[in-house]
């Protein structure tokens, strides 16, 4: 028996803290009913809303996020609430906003294990319905046995902790990209800024920490190991592609589950969501993390996307920066020759990993 689990979310689930005692916005929200008894921490740069198993160490994330958004790109002045619960309320909502926060909202581990179960039960019972009940809750039993032991990667703190700091860079760079204004007709249809979809998920990765950028290089070497793939897109693909997490949301719609929640996929429903969503984003991830580090490394400047995204802003786009100052920053002057430079780094860091 095969079987495919996938979560998608829109809206996030967790569990609730109790109330404490509570200075600042923590504070207002309660005092305005806007947070109920959920727990409230606030951190540096923002604060965390729910997850009381993890909240402080969710908490630690933030001046780690926003001191790595400061060394890459520029200090951030904008908020971010982490909010742990199954929606963030449009009355929650307008409090953030009127404090400046922008939500992020967060599945903790708990929840998301909870989730894996009840949609393995749930499609295991459904390919077994034709067997004698004893027998379905022995293949359940098995089903969930061989879950537990694959042992996912959204079980580890750090990775959680790292995929954290990856929606703070996103919103960190929107609000440098775009301003602090939001929400208009075209941004409700983009994955993140208005800048190309590389640099803006560039910008996210860049904030991960050690434990994800391992994971990164571990799925590269895999992929060069199983087929000598170095780089899983052209360059001029991958600097115009959209986030494959973009038509992931647009596939999600035709499955008619509606824009807010949490959303288990399992079987055949799954597999027909990652074909409608046109590729895997991990691939997508693990050569954006590549390319950061052959630009930083290259260049010996860790500001450089810093420098090619103010192109970007300016109304550029990497070709003419590179014309104008690849030379000067250590880097090819042409798409081409980058590409070629670019690849043939990747390939050395692959094969030196390797050996």
């Amino acid at each position: 028996m095969r079987i495919t689990t996938i979560i998608v979310a829109a809206a996030f689930v967790a569990s609730a803290g109790s109330a404490q005692a509570e200075d600042g916005p923590c504070n207002e929200w309660r005092e305005a009913g806007v947070i109920g008894d959920l727990r409230c921490e606030p951190a540096d740069g923002g604060a965390v809303i729910g997850g009381a198993a993890r909240a402080t160490e969710y908490a630690q994330v933030f001046p780690r996020a926003f001191a790595t958004f400061a060394k890459y790109f520029a200090p951030s002045e904008q908020k971010v609430a982490l909010v742990v619960q199954p929606e963030v309320s449009p009355e929650l909502t307008a409090a953030l906003a009127a404090d400046g926060y922008r939500p992020l909202p967060w599945i903790d581990n708990q929840t998301k294990a909870a989730m894996l179960r009840d949609s393995i039960v749930a499609q295991v019972e459904a390919q077994t319905a034709s067997l004698p009940e004893a027998q379905r809750a022995a293949v359940v039993q098995q089903a969930l046995a061989k879950a537990e032991g694959a042992a996912p990667a959204h079980a580890d703190p750090e990775m959680e902790d790292g995929a954290i700091a990856h929606e703070i860079g996103h919103l960190l760079f929107n609000r440098y990209f775009d301003g602090p204004e939001t929400g208009s007709a075209d941004r409700s249809t983009r994955y993140g800024s208005s800048a190309p979809d590389w640099l803006d998920e560039a910008a996210a990765v860049a904030l991960e920490n050690d434990a994800q950028t391992r994971s990164r290089y571990v799925a590269a070497r895999e992929a060069y190991d199983a087929d000598g793939t170095v780089l899983a897109f052209p360059l001029d693909t991958y600097l115009s592609m959209e986030h494959p997490l973009l038509q992931s949301a647009q596939a999600l719609k035709t499955l008619k589950r509606g824009s807010t929640g949490a959303v288990m996929l399992s079987g055949d429903e799954a597999d027909a969501f990652l074909e409608a969503s046109g590729g895997n984003p991990a691939v997508f991830y693990r050569q954006t993390r590549m390319f950061i580090d052959y630009l930083m490394e290259t260049s010996g400047d860790p500001r450089i996307l810093y420098a090619i995204a103010e192109a970007y802003r300016d109304g550029s786009d990497l070709s003419g920066w590179l014309a104008r100052s690849g030379g000067e920053n250590g880097l090819p002057e042409t798409l081409e020759a980058l590409e070629t430079e670019f690849e043939a780094w990747a390939k050395a860091k692959l094969v030196d990993a390797a050996a």
